[in-house]
């Protein structure tokens, strides 16, 4: 989880590749791997340990809460529908998740992965004291 280099025009950390997990329904977030940086993969498969990012698509709140069980380092997105109810946004948020996204398009959801990846590089909080 370490940054190569900074790109002066934004003074934001140019982030090292990773992949990126997704749960659920495939065809909910088609295109994902075009919106993140270069050298980031889309990987539908059931995630390693270690996993740093995942994008879980419509979960129910206790799947948000199994899966930052298993996955305590990682930051976890919540991908619901535009028109969720705002309870079931309060709902996954309440249950772990790190961020709640309500829409299908993938150029927004892959923004807020990109954030979470800077706030994990720039203060990892298994580091802190």
């Amino acid at each position: 989880m370490e940054t190569t280099k900074s790109f002066a025009a934004f003074d934001l950390p140019v982030l090292d590749p990773i992949t990126v997990h997704v749960q659920g329904p495939p065809h909910r977030l088609l295109g994902l791997g075009a919106y993140l940086p270069a050298g980031w993969k889309v990987d539908h498969a059931a995630p390693p340990s270690q996993a740093e990012i995942l994008v879980l698509v419509d979960p129910h709140p206790n799947e948000v809460t199994m899966t930052c069980l298993r996955h305590p380092s990682a930051a976890i997105i919540a991908v619901l529908d535009a028109y969720s109810a705002d309870a079931r946004a309060v709902a996954v948020l309440e249950a772990g998740a790190d961020a709640c996204v309500r829409t299908d398009q993938a150029a927004i959801v892959a923004a807020h992965i990109e954030a979470c990846r800077r706030r994990q590089v720039a203060s990892p909080w298994w580091t802190a004291a």
